[in-house]
């Protein structure tokens, strides 16, 4: 690591003191560091070569950098250190490009921080307090995490999707008893997050759940339909509507789970798949996503340390 100085011997006390606290803030109150890197200044050199490497846009802009994030004083991940040193978002992007992510778990702190930054661009739109060219730069921040991610897929063997569910394609089986029925190709939960397919069904769920009082009773299948056709043109938007196709022949209206895992099914074939993905149609149906709600309740009950443990995933906050 070279360090340049940064500052005069001329410098006020004032600023004297808010380079300390700035120093403070990314290196901490050691003596060592203190001596090693304030009184010398700290213009951090990057580690990570640029040399062939993309160029991003913006990748040098530094009016974006999340402030929640601390150096772990470790250089296990380069271009992540030069990340954090450097606040230019073009490292962080490297840090995607290079993350190994069959070794994930091996890196804790590290996953923790690039999570962060991306949990907090997506803050930052979600305020909607930006500008419209603010906001262009951190869309494109995200979008270019999204499509690093991407195209290093399958990372574990298939496709995730932001609802919780994959894609497995080549499905090589076990000799198993739960594998004794399993295709080359299906759809399933995410096996590494579970929760992340049961939070979205049951938030969806508490969603139409106030509705389900008054048509609770009803025995009629058709006006039952009537109904929640309604319901959904009431509270979802234009573009999350169903066609009228759609809602005749491919709903079910038994009961409020039903009614649930039919339109996750319509949702989840309105998604796009990623570019890499192979070019091989898998549909889904409430019959499906309701055996699939059923399959991961059950595995929450039998192992639930699987759902309570806080384990951050950046293929979950980045999945398509």
């Amino acid at each position: 690591m070279t360090v340049i100085k940064a500052h005069s011997p001329g410098t006020s006390q004032i600023q004297e003191k808010d380079l300390g606290e700035e120093h403070a803030k990314r290196y901490g109150r050691h003596k060592g560091y203190k001596k090693g890197s304030f009184e010398l200044g700290w213009k951090i050199q990057p580690r990570t070569s640029t040399q062939g490497r993309i160029k991003y846009r913006w990748g040098n802009l530094k009016d974006f950098y999340p402030p929640n994030l601390a150096n772990p004083l470790t250089c296990r991940i380069p271009s992540l250190i030069d990340f954090l040193e450097t606040r230019q978002p073009k490292y962080f992007f490297y840090t995607l490009e290079d993350w190994d992510f069959d070794n994930d778990d091996n890196f804790p702190v590290e996953k923790e921080l690039v999570c962060k930054a991306i949990m907090y661009w997506r803050l930052m739109l979600f305020t909607n307090e930006l500008d419209k060219e603010s906001s262009k730069i951190v869309n494109y921040y995200l979008n270019t995490a999204n499509k690093i991610i991407s195209s290093r897929m399958p990372i574990f063997g298939y496709w995730p999707y932001k609802n919780g569910l994959v894609h497995y394609y080549n499905y090589i089986k076990d000799d198993t008893y739960k594998d004794r029925n399993k295709k080359q190709y299906f759809i399933s939960f995410n096996p590494d997050i579970p929760s992340m397919f049961l939070s979205y069904f049951d938030e969806l769920r508490e969603k139409l759940f106030q509705h389900e009082r008054d048509i609770k009773l009803e025995k009629s299948l058709k006006v039952k339909e009537e109904y929640w056709i309604k319901i959904f043109k009431s509270i979802f938007e234009k573009k999350k509507i169903p066609g009228a196709v759609a809602f005749k022949t491919s709903f079910n209206y038994q009961n409020l789970d039903l009614v649930v895992a039919s339109y996750i099914a319509w949702e989840h074939n309105k998604f796009r798949p990623s570019k890499n993905e192979p070019k091989i149609k898998l549909l889904a149906d409430w019959k499906q996503i309701y055996s699939i709600y059923k399959e991961v309740c059950f595995l929450r009950d039998k192992n639930p340390d699987l759902f309570y443990k806080d384990k951050i995933s950046i293929t979950e906050l980045c999945s398509s």
